[in-house]
Formats: structure tokens, C-alpha cells, sequence
């Protein structure tokens, strides 16, 4: 029996090592840390409980699909129930009308799951804007069915892969050399509804001005797909995950951290991997390896350097996604105005992303999400209390210390109460931070970024960090940094793609 070692326990990890022994490998699962998920991991105290990474649950049918690939039925796991309202947003008055009139619109909404019902917030803000959000939505949906069924679930051995007969015949509707946000701009006026449509750039790592319009797909995701929450949490799914590929014959151990990859011989191929535990130094050893570590901790700290693929001016170039300043919260009392997903866009949008992609920086007034479980979940929190996870983008490598994070979490709060007209600072009973020094001490992440490799035009397909390492011949990886892309959704199925790709190589 051929055998397999995963690095690191993420969704790409659990889903490339579960996709091999399914295939017949008998795979061995190495965690740096106590728990499954990587970043999907949970937050328990004093009777909170908070997902400390991952909180929309998109493209719910891939997550059914990963089940069904193993014989198993995602609902016997965990349950899943649609949020609606989607999401509420503040804006405050920053930018509409912008002469320094008062806003002749609400300045806040809650965006209904229902699509029909979401296009009638679009018409009462906007005269005909309804209509062309239905414009936009069609667009949007093929190119999600088109990047489905010729991109995602994909290998890319050649520029061939990427630029062939159906992307030709389909060029034109792909908007290739368009922005994200140009295309945005076509259909819609008014400078609510534009963010309403752009914010999920932010999933892929980016910033609408410079992601390509392919994909305004997230849209259709948002809008007709619809955002989901799983009872328990991510933490819940990739529980059943590890269930699943457990009964599939792999095997978990905690606490054994990856020191050092050996590569040997004139076929250049991993010989044994180091590995630290609580008692001791080991060495495993297999007939292939995957990395769903961090990609340029592999490459950079795992590796020696003659075996490195990727150059230390490319990651210098490198468009990555942002870190976060986070905060977990629980209040004795339940809040008021908002959703289960609730965004802040009352402060300057392009000030916040140019500080966060352009010229790295800690801003003076930030964007800001919260994410409010205890709302659909009542678990997540004690009874007549509130669970909140508080995140705000920012740059990748940016010095993080104690003194930043409280003058973020003060003036988030500040607006907070502000906006709602509630009073919360007397009822917070926990608080905890999670930021960049945090992401680097538990993941290894490059900079202290949260979301992995930006998704660019050129980070993208063929042109993203490629699953096989180009100069070692039995090293492969999964997840946030490699094809098809970020987030939880993606880094799954790249553990079904590398899967595809190491059967069809090594047999």
C-alpha cells in the first residue's frame, strides 16, 4: 500500500488526506497544533463560543458534494440554515450625496435573503437599479457555472489548461481585462449599493479596483446561492470532516509540528520529514507529501534551498491577502441593530483598501464586520447574552502591538454605539484579540496574513502558486495558497484537486 503524509490539518489538509485514502493510500494527518481546522477553530470561555477564523458558509452544494464523495450525507453531521437578512450594513453619510447635504437615503439596510426582495432595496435606492442588479446577477451567474465546470475542479499542467477552447469561446463574458469594481460601476450608481456588491472581494484577498471582473461570481454566490450558517460552527465542520476521513483509515496526530523536510537522491524526492512533539524529535516518511502548512513556510523554513520553487523576489511580489485585528466579545445583554453579519462601511472605502493593499499602514478609521452567532445560534451564547467576533482588515505585516489593537477595538466600539444608539462598553463580560504576531505564532503565516495568497489576475488558475512543487518530486500542496483559490470553500476542493493530480503522477 503506496503511503501519504498531510501537513497540517486545515480543510485542504483534511480534504487531500480523506480524497487519498480513498484512493487507497494509507495517509498519516501531522497538526502543528491541539486542534483540527487550522485557522477554523473554535473559542470557548465562560460560556461563548466563537469560530475564531472562517463565518460564511457559501456554496453550501460543494459542501454537500464533499460528503456525498465519500458515501455520506453532510445533514447526519451538522445542520445548515439560511440567514436572512444576509447581512446589515452602516454606512453613516460618507459619501452620499457628498456635497454636504444630508443623506436623502437611509444610511443603513439590511440586505434580505430573498433575491426579489434584495432587488427592491437596490430599486428604493437607485430608480431602475433593481432591474440592473437582475442584469448583473445573470452575468455573474454564468460565470460562476462557467468557472465551475471549466476552472475550479482543475488541474493546471500548462498555460493550456487555462487559456483553452471554452475560456476562448467564452472570452468576451469573462471581462478578463476588466476590474471587479469597473464592471460594478457599469450597472450600478448609487455608492451603497456599489459597496454592497464589492465587499466580497475582500473573501478573495483583494481589492475590487484590481480584482478582475471574472469575479463578480461572488455575487451570484451572495445573492442567489445565498450565506449559510452550519449549527456548531465551522469548528463543527471540520469536525465532521475528520470523521469522515477517519472512516476512511487516516490517521490524526496533534501537537507534532514539521521541522525540517529531507530531499534526497537524483530524483530530487522527500526521503523523511522531522517532526517535534511532547516527547521528542520523529521522522515519518512516505511515498508522498502534501503541505497544507503555510506555502512559503514550507518553502522558506521546511525546505532546503536548492529545492525551493519559488524565489524569494516573487514572494516579495507577492499580492497577499490581508491579516486581521479580531476580537471576541461577550455581552450580558442582547444587541439590538444588527444581523448575524453586520459590515461598517461609514468610513472612506478606498482609504481602508489602499491602506490594506496599497501602501501597508494602520489607518486612522478603519472598516470594520461583525459577526454575531449567538443571533441564529442561541448555543453560542449564555442565555440573554451576546457572542461577537469583530474583525477589521489590514495590511499583511504590519507591527502588532497591544496599543494598536485597543485603539482599534475603542474606536470600533465608539461607532458602534454610536450608530446603534446602544450602550455596550457596561455590559462587555469577555474580550480577547487575535491578530498578525498571533497568525505567525499558530500558522506560520507569512506576514501575519489571514486569508493566504491575494486572488490577483496573475495569482489566478495556471498563474497561482502552483499543487506540485517544481523541484521535488513527491511534494504537493493544498489550500489557501495554491489552485483553485482562498477561502474554506476553495481550499476544500484543493484537496480533491491535488488529490486528481497525485494519482495521475504517482499512481
Amino acid at each position: 500500500m503506496k503511503t501519504a503524509l498531510v501537513i497540517g490539518s486545515g480543510f485542504g489538509g483534511i480534504s487531500a488526506a480523506a480524497y487519498l485514502a480513498r484512493a487507497g493510500y494509507a495517509v498519516t494527518c501531522l497538526e502543528k497544533n491541539s486542534w483540527v481546522g487550522g485557522r477554523a477553530r473554535l473559542l470557548e470561555s465562560e460560556g461563548f463560543r466563537f469560530d475564531m477564523g472562517p463565518s460564511w458558509y457559501w456554496m453550501p452544494e460543494e459542501h454537500d458534494r464533499w460528503f456525498r464523495d465519500f458515501g455520506e450525507k453532510r445533514e447526519e453531521y451538522y445542520d445548515v440554515r439560511r440567514v436572512d437578512p444576509s447581512y446589515k450594513v452602516f454606512f453613516g453619510s460618507v459619501d452620499q450625496p457628498g456635497d454636504g447635504r444630508k443623506p436623502t437615503t437611509p444610511a443603513e439596510f439590511s440586505m434580505p435573503a430573498d433575491p426579489d426582495a434584495a432587488k427592491a432595496v437596490f430599486e428604493s435606492y437607485e430608480p431602475g437599479a433593481g432591474a440592473q442588479l437582475q442584469r448583473y446577477l445573470d452575468q455573474a451567474g454564468k460565470k460562476y457555472r462557467f468557472a465551475m465546470e471549466n476552472f475550479i475542479y482543475r488541474n493546471y499542467y500548462s498555460i493550456f489548461d487555462f487559456v483553452n477552447g471554452a475560456a476562448i469561446r467564452n472570452l468576451p463574458g469573462l471581462n478578463i481585462l476588466s476590474s471587479y469594481g469597473a464592471l460594478v460601476r457599469r450597472y450600478i450608481k448609487h455608492p451603497y449599493l456599489r459597496k454592497v456588491l464589492e465587499f466580497p472581494v475582500v473573501f478573495l484577498g483583494s481589492d475590487a479596483r484590481r480584482t478582475p471582473a471574472m469575479y463578480t461570481l461572488m455575487n451570484h454566490i451572495d445573492f442567489n446561492l445565498g450565506t449559510w450558517y452550519p449549527a456548531g460552527g465551522f469548528a463543527q465542520v471540520v469536525r465532521s470532516m475528520q470523521q469522515v476521513a477517519q472512516k476512511q483509515g487516516v490517521e490524526f496526530h496533534f501537537n507534532h509540528e514539521v521541522t525540517g523536510i529531507d530531499v534526497a537522491g537524483t530524483d530530487a524526492t522527500v526521503r523523511s520529514v522531522r517532526v517535534s512533539t511532547p516527547e521528542g524529535e520523529k521522522t515519518f516518511s512516505a511515498d508522498v507529501v502534501v503541505a497544507n502548512a503555510d506555502y512559503h513556510f514550507v518553502e522558506t523554513q521546511l525546505l532546503p534551498e536548492e529545492y525551493r520553487s519559488i524565489s524569494a523576489q516573487r514572494w516579495n511580489r507577492a499580492a497577499l491577502a490581508p491579516s486581521t485585528v479580531s476580537f471576541f466579545l461577550g455581552f450580558n445583554t442582547r444587541l439590538k441593530s444588527f444581523s448575524h453579519h453586520t459590515f461598517f462601511f461609514d468610513a472612506d472605502w478606498n482609504a481602508h483598501f489602499d491602506a490594506v493593499y496599497r501602501d501597508a499602514r494602520w489607518i486612522e478609521k478603519p472598516l470594520f464586520y461583525l459577526h454575531i452567532p449567538s443571533i441564529t445560534d442561541p448555543k453560542s451564547a449564555p442565555p440573554g447574552h451576546e457572542a461577537v467576533f469583530l474583525l477589521v482588515p489590514v495590511a499583511p505585516g504590519l507591527d502588532d502591538t497591544p496599543q494598536q489593537r485597543e485603539r482599534y477595538f475603542e474606536q470600533a466600539m465608539d461607532r458602534i454605539e454610536e450608530l446603534s444608539g446602544q450602550s455596550l462598553r457596561e455590559h462587555l463580560v469577555f474580550k480577547q484579540s487575535y491578530s498578525l504576531s498571533d497568525y505567525t505564532r499558530d500558522y506560520h503565516a507569512y506576514k501575519g496574513n489571514a486569508f493566504g495568497l491575494g486572488q490577483t489576475l496573475f495569482q489566478t488558475a495556471y498563474f497561482r502558486h502552483a499543487n506540485r512543487s517544481k523541484r521535488v518530486n513527491n511534494l504537493y500542496y493544498a489550500g489557501q495558497y495554491t489552485v483553485p483559490g482562498t477561502g474554506t470553500t476553495m481550499s476544500m476542493i484543493s484537496g480533491n484537486v491535488v488529490s486528481e493530480r497525485i494519482q495521475k503522477e504517482m499512481g
